[in-house]
């Protein structure tokens, strides 16, 4: 039985943009990724009846969000500057690895003009600038992390393959396998959930100067309604960090090799999170 119902009159609203999410938000499917994993630790924590799930589209949650009086918030989101003049966030639910340059093994290898000394790539605007006709999938509505943000900006609207669906990883990621785009800036484990089943094989590169890592939020708007949820939110949150499920629901998603570095990274952000200054996290 679901503890979040969709009709709970004063509850927290908590849209969801994703299909196959919110079936699991409602306890009907068992966990898939990162983010639903440690989203759903959460949601068990939260008392019953605080929380009320919405399926909808993330531009109809922002709307929602400027309109209402009420608390309204959505999963999974970054931090960005503009987000953070108009919007409240969480504490850190989910850590990734940061998004790499994917790329079909069976093309060639991307040329050492378009590399640093390390093998990565120098930015997504000299790749596309080399490569001129080459495409990568890309969804408007949602934000990369203000360094690809910043990027993608100048990256044309050619080079795009757009994809907007009720389940955007999926559909990016299904988009590239099916060579309907050339490039995919994805997250290691989502590449990981997939090809792990599959008889794929991409080239994976990172980009220069990328953050470590991403970390995803609950963002409501900025009301009391919502200071007093995430007041309650964050020292839930403060709890789950001490348990080992917190690192499972991590972990559990990624290749060998990365689950180490993983693991560092989460025990950086809870103990910045328990020190006097948090203002590293992003």
């Amino acid at each position: 039985m679901s503890l979040l119902s969709c009709s709970l009159v004063g509850a927290v609203q908590l849209y969801v943009d994703d299909e196959k999410d919110f079936t699991i938000y409602q306890g009907l499917n068992p966990t898939t990724n990162i983010a639903n994993s440690t989203n759903i630790l959460i949601m068990n924590a939260i008392p019953l009846g605080k929380v009320s799930l919405v399926p909808a589209s993330y531009r109809r949650a922002v709307k929602a969000m400027r309109a209402s009086e009420h608390a309204v918030c959505v999963p999974n989101r970054v931090k960005t500057k503009a987000r953070l003049q108009e919007f409240l966030f969480s504490y850190p639910v989910s850590i990734y690895l940061s998004r790499r340059l994917y790329q079909h093994a069976s093309e060639p290898p991307l040329a050492p003009l378009v590399l640093n000394e390390n093998g990565e790539v120098i930015s997504l605007i000299k790749l596309f600038a080399h490569y001129k006709y080459a495409t990568i999938v890309f969804t408007p509505t949602m934000s990369y992390g203000p360094f690809f943000d910043a990027q993608l900006e100048h990256v044309s609207a050619s080079n795009k393959v757009y994809r907007v669906g009720s389940n955007p990883y999926d559909d990016m990621y299904n988009m590239f396998k099916s060579k309907r785009a050339d490039f995919l800036l994805g997250y290691p484990a989502e590449v990981y959930r997939h090809s792990k089943y599959e008889k794929v094989a991409y080239r994976a590169y990172s980009v220069a100067d990328a953050p470590r890592y991403i970390i995803g939020y609950w963002m409501c708007n900025n009301n009391e309604q919502s200071k007093e949820f995430l007041s309650m939110f964050n020292k839930l949150m403060m709890e789950i960090y001490k348990q080992n499920d917190f690192y499972d629901a991590h972990l559990k998603w990624l290749p060998k090799q990365d689950k180490k570095q993983t693991r560092v990274y989460l025990e950086e952000i809870i103990r910045l999170l328990t020190s006097d200054d948090s203002s590293d996290l992003q």
